[in-house]
């Protein structure tokens, strides 16, 4: 059993990512993954990748009944508060154990965070730290921790993964668009796709042979969408109705179940939808991972940090109208602009990825030597 525990809020999207790569590395144990009851209201995980449950009070009947029910044999740690008593079993049993996203404020609590060696005990349980800065590092080697067993990775976040495609299909698709300029309006709600049409007339001025690929949300609904485009003055081909792009079409409705992943491939640049008509916004991630830039409205609830880390890496575009949209679809479309960002946000989703291939792959060697 690998065992994670969540230690705050922040932690859920890295832990639920670190958990779904166990159960995939290690297909021979269980993945265990506890918080407190309010952090675990936050996970989603489904049971082919983890058991989660609500981390033992810290009492040492509670902390051995826990104990000999899941019989870990291995402990990642991920940020929050220490909890002493539960840490003192899991030294005393020698569990080879790991803290990552290790803080100052989670290191100690009370009048022991001002003796300058605490800090040497309250990780005595751990093999290795992995401190989300630098600061943190520091405190821990002035506390007597040893060099090697701390390093500074920053912020441990969420590993990204790609929506899957068909390659016939693609390939398909690559024919049939070529070399023209293309943008993608991924799980576009009703209320957008007037604001889209607009938007792509807009930019079309700039460049007459872009084309417009949507995907409605309601993926029923492709006919109700390529009227309303149509009734914009658009040329509209539809998929479901056995359409492939052809040069007369200025856009393309892909309204075909389970397809984001081919059109991420293929469009340079992706509008998340929902986020100009104030419904739940997909993940930004699932196009940056598959090269395309993104430009998003203001409404980026339940992703609303990872929006944040794409704009800080100014690997995104944020507009507030169907005007904005036009202008910055005309912009981004350029092949260089499109690329620049793309590969932006690629760095940023994919920055600490050695550093959790690292991760698993101690977990593994760990659980092969005590197999």
């Amino acid at each position: 059993m690998i065992w994670i525990h969540c230690g705050d809020a922040r932690e859920v999207p890295s832990t639920t990512s670190i958990a779904a790569r166990l159960a995939h590395e290690c297909g021979d144990h269980g993945v265990l993954v506890t918080a407190t009851p309010d952090v675990l209201l936050s996970f989603n995980l489904p049971e082919d990748i983890a058991t989660v449950v609500a981390v033992p009070t810290d009492t040492p009947s509670k902390i051995r009944e826990f104990w000999d029910r899941w019989g870990p044999d291995y402990l990642i740690w991920n940020g929050g508060t220490l909890r002493p008593s539960l840490l003192r079993i899991v030294e005393n049993e020698s569990l080879p154990a790991t803290l990552i996203n290790a803080r100052n404020a989670g290191l100690l609590t009370g009048s022991s965070r001002w003796r300058p060696r605490a800090v040497r005990g309250a990780v005595a349980a751990f093999d290795q730290v992995l401190t989300a800065d630098g600061a943190t590092a520091t405190r821990l080697n002035r506390g007597g921790v040893a060099r090697d067993r701390v390093k500074a990775t920053g912020p441990i976040l969420e590993e990204p993964t790609a929506p899957p495609h068909n390659q016939y299909e693609l390939a398909v698709m690559v024919e049939a668009i070529d070399t023209r300029p293309s943008w993608f309006a991924a799980n576009v709600i009703a209320t957008e796709v007037k604001d889209i049409a607009a938007a792509h007339l807009a930019a079309s001025r700039k460049s007459h042979l872009l084309l417009l690929i949507i995907t409605p949300r309601d993926i029923e609904s492709g006919i109700d969408v390529a009227n309303t485009l149509r009734e914009a003055g658009l040329k509209v081909g539809v998929r479901s109705e056995g359409d492939d792009p052809e040069a007369e079409h200025q856009a393309y409705v892909a309204d075909m179940d389970g397809e984001l992943g081919l059109w991420y491939r293929l469009a340079p640049l992706t509008f998340v939808g929902g986020t100009l008509g104030g419904s739940d916004a997909d993940s930004p991630f699932d196009p940056i991972v598959l090269g395309s830039a993104v430009v998003h409205g203001t409404h980026k609830a339940p992703h609303e940090a990872r929006f944040a880390r794409l704009a800080k890496a100014e690997a995104c575009r944020e507009i507030r109208s169907a005007g904005e949209l036009g202008i910055a679809v005309g912009v981004l479309s350029s092949p260089e602009q499109s690329a620049r960002m793309a590969l932006a946000g690629w760095e940023e989703i994919t920055r600490n990825a050695d550093t959790i291939n690292d991760l698993v792959r101690g977990v593994l060697d760990s659980l092969e030597v005590h197999s």
